[in-house]
């Protein structure tokens, strides 16, 4: 007996990025998660697009899954979130800021910053609220009636949550859980085209490829903030004992922290001036 086929869905890099290309597609998707604005028809559409800082090319970049504008001048950044990393909310921050500096240029009014969408397309629930969609904006701490109007809008929909009876959010959320869309509509359609592309030998040896680079880069995103935990646990010790030789600092680390750096790295921490 023939071993079944591993089906790739929505959420797979490669399907993801090539069903975001068609603009209906894209369009629909966005609308879903945001049911109360006027998505206006899609003008370009960006996969993968890298965003880095203008002024300073050594700082962090981020590469957005899916970057869309549309006619009217709004952007949308669309990601795919398939594992739970805990930093959802600084994650969007920098997400964000990177946005506003790829899309101000030096001399120009705050003003000019269009609007923006950031939606996250979680397969997990960032708050454990059970929520289907939940969205972000700027409130005063006491007087919910004052909005900070920057127009920036955050949107995290969950897969695995409820409360919403709209019907194409509901659809969305199917779609990213690979569950059956019965209905005809956009999203059945979204549903055929992923079953083609998994029929599709090339296709599938182009999401083959595209899931083992995702695990690659989630071990590779792990074992850094392993290291980066184990480096400030070097410079707490540091900071709670300034007194303390370099050797000294060594020997009690080694011995007592699960601390896995090598003796250069946490002689290189310990011996840095503040």
């Amino acid at each position: 007996m023939l071993e079944e086929q591993k089906y790739y869905g929505f959420t797979n890099d490669e399907i993801f990025g090539s069903i975001m290309q068609n603009k209906r597609f894209c369009k629909a998707i966005i609308q879903a998660a945001l049911p109360d604005v006027n998505v206006v028809s899609v003008e370009s559409i960006d996969a993968q697009k890298e965003l880095g800082t203008k002024s300073d090319k050594s700082s962090k970049s981020v590469r957005l899954d899916i970057a869309v504008k549309d006619q009217a001048g709004s952007f949308y950044d669309v990601e795919v979130q398939v594992n739970n990393n805990h930093d959802i909310g600084p994650r969007m921050r920098y997400y964000q800021s990177s946005m506003d500096r790829d899309t101000l240029d030096r001399g120009e009014p705050y003003t000019s910053l269009l609007r923006t969408y950031l939606i996250f397309l979680c397969a997990f629930d960032p708050f454990g609220r059970g929520k289907l969609r939940y969205s972000f904006h700027l409130y005063d701490d006491e007087d919910k009636d004052v909005k900070l109007e920057n127009n920036a809008e955050n949107i995290i929909i969950n897969s695995k949550g409820s409360g919403s009876s709209d019907t194409d959010l509901l659809n969305l959320q199917k779609l990213m859980n690979d569950d059956k869309i019965e209905v005809t509509g956009v999203f059945k359609e979204i549903q055929t085209q992923i079953q083609e592309y998994n029929d599709d030998p090339k296709r599938r040896n182009l999401m083959r490829t595209a899931e083992l680079r995702m695990k690659e880069e989630t071990a590779v995103a792990r074992k850094e903030g392993r290291e980066e935990e184990q480096r400030n646990t070097v410079k707490v010790f540091k900071a709670l004992k300034p007194d303390a030789t370099v050797a000294e600092g060594l020997a009690w680390i080694k011995a007592n922290t699960d601390v896995s750096l090598s003796d250069e790295e946490i002689k290189a921490i310990l011996s840095k001036s503040n």
